[in-house]
């Protein structure tokens, strides 16, 4: 992206392809705002941490003013400590998000870097040629917001995650009326979540889910109730509190994010009333029915605390088939089957399991079609971008708002460059936006050459042999074998051995006597030992060979 760019345009970077990676430019007069930094999830072993990559940020780093975040959640902050150390700039977020952000940061040894800058409500904050102002919207986590961003070329509103809640139980409601200001005024494009687009009509209310929690826990008043939920959810972390309070229970926290929450809570000045929950070591001692366990894994999260119990091998919480264990949550697409497998692992435990099929115990934090609609009333957009879904997602939120009568309606994909304007928004370019894969400390490509090997190794296994070079002669002198043979197959084993041997003392005699050529007989070894796998297993494993004199 060499050219200067003048007029108002928006890329979606992340956010327009799957549920996740939220990361949004925008762009005007070739000065640049970024809206979220967000990580996703994948199921793919070895690739479970997934991030869009920063390219066309690193080729225009000198021309990024600003950060903004929406709200506190993974999808929208979890990229930051890898990506921002590659633009530098400044992060405009409200202050429970920064303490969010601060935790993660302290983790990466960056926490003093980076220059976080709390925002408040109804302030305008001049960036360059932009004018960004935080709305409150009510959602799952406290303090989120939708951006009013003002430039040269008009209004555009980023809804960030939202939902309409006029009377919550926990946090800020939706500023219907800041926003209808926006509208009076002229919007020329909403920018806006799709998530629940498939649902028709308003997903629950946490004054609900918080009766019907109470209600379910003193139902079940002789068992040990656990209850798995979002962590960031303060709302439903106080709901069950109060569920456990009006139970004569105690409630216990079960999982590492859990216990981050709470602390990070409490700095925020929230659960200000809540006294310190209960450590996890004395779940086990406590009597069931006084007991309410809550804790990470809604997701089926290959780590959490639920899938640690599910498995037999939490140190200090031990499933019986007396408890009952409630779901307190959506499952977010794409993490289907790892939910799935939890809750098979519990069953054959014997346990009780409720999810919000049986009951209504879970009020989503994003808008259904109701939702949208009462949004585009408000807002009357002149133009519609659907961001934060799949594509499938995408289109239907298009199609409401054409049924709608909104005209302009554009479907992004991940890297699009859209113009934004009275007249309409038009994708006038896109630019190759790859996925990074989380590994250990660094991203790598998804991919790429090092994933690529993987999949070989996990596929076909690897076998390492060392060749010794002596007295004119080439000789097997050891062979290893990963992912390939049982324990119970040392028989198979030694005749690949021997087979092996054999065919090096006969292919290679010819040039035994070139030690020098290395790399031919690596080369001939590597080949001969694949033919004699593919004979005898019917596979071709990755194989590396080792020369020694």
């Amino acid at each position: 992206m060499s050219d200067k760019i003048r007029e108002l345009n928006f890329i979606p970077i992340g956010g327009c392809s799957e549920i996740g990676m939220n990361l949004y430019a925008y762009i005007y007069d070739d000065q640049w705002i970024i809206v979220d930094m967000g990580m996703g999830f994948n199921g793919d072993f070895g690739r479970e941490l997934i991030v869009p990559s920063p390219q066309e940020l690193v080729k225009n780093k000198s021309k990024i003013k600003a950060l903004f975040i929406t709200h506190s959640h993974e999808d929208h902050i979890g990229a930051i400590p890898y990506l921002w150390p590659m633009i530098e700039c400044p992060v405009y977020a409200r202050p429970f998000a920064i303490e969010m952000i601060r935790d993660k940061l302290s983790q990466f040894d960056i926490g003093n870097i980076v220059p976080l800058i709390k925002a408040s409500l109804n302030n305008k904050i001049e960036i360059g040629n932009f004018v960004v102002e935080f709305v409150s919207v009510a959602h799952s986590t406290p303090e989120s917001a939708a951006l009013a961003i003002t430039t040269p070329d008009g209004v555009v509103l980023h809804s960030g995650d939202w939902r309409i809640d006029n009377d919550p139980v926990f946090g800020s409601k939706t500023d219907e009326e800041k926003l209808k200001q926006y509208g009076d005024n002229g919007v020329v494009a909403l920018v806006c979540d799709s998530t629940n687009v498939f649902k028709d009509e308003q997903c629950g209310a946490e004054k609900d889910v918080r009766k019907n929690l109470a209600d379910l826990v003193k139902k079940y008043k002789n068992n040990r109730i656990l209850i798995t939920c979002f962590a960031s959810n303060l709302a439903r972390l106080e709901s069950c509190y109060l569920a456990a309070k009006e139970s004569g229970r105690q409630l216990v926290i079960v999982g590492r994010s859990l216990k981050k929450i709470e602390r990070i809570a409490k700095i925020s000045g929230y659960f200000s009333e809540i006294p310190a929950f209960l450590d996890e070591k004395k779940a086990d001692s406590l009597d069931p029915s006084k007991a309410l366990l809550v804790c990470t894994g809604s997701q089926g999260e290959l780590n959490s605390a639920l899938s640690k119990m599910a498995n037999g091998t939490h140190k200090s919480v031990h499933i019986t088939q007396d408890d009952i264990i409630v779901f307190s949550s959506r499952v977010i697409p794409g993490n289907e089957k790892s939910v799935i497998e939890i809750q098979n692992l519990l069953a054959e435990r014997g346990v009780k399991i409720i999810t919000s099929i049986d009951c209504d115990i879970h009020a989503s934090g994003h808008p259904s079609k109701d939702e949208l609609r009462h949004l585009y009333d408000i807002v009357r957009p002149k133009s519609l971008i659907p961001i934060h879904g799949g594509k499938l997602h995408l289109y239907k939120h298009a199609e409401i708002a054409e049924e709608y009568g909104i005209k302009n309606v554009l479907v992004p994909s991940d890297g699009d460059l859209i113009k934004i304007s009275e007249d309409g928004v038009k994708k006038i370019d896109n630019f190759n936006i790859g996925t990074l894969a989380v590994d250990g400390t660094k991203l790598i490509p998804m991919n790429g050459i090092v994933y690529k090997q993987r999949e070989m190794l996990s596929i076909s296994g690897v076998v390492s042999v060392c060749l010794k070079c002596s007295k004119g002669s080439i000789k097997l002198q050891d062979l290893v074998c990963i992912g390939i043979f049982d324990e119970s197959e040392r028989t198979e084993l030694e005749d690949i051995r021997n087979d092996i041997a054999s065919e090096i003392k006969i292919s290679l005699d010819r040039i035994s006597k070139d030690k020098s050529d290395i790399n031919k007989i690596k080369n001939l070894a590597e080949k001969l030992i694949k033919t004699v796998f593919v004979d005898a297993r019917g596979k071709k494993p990755s194989v590396i060979v080792h020369v020694v004199d």
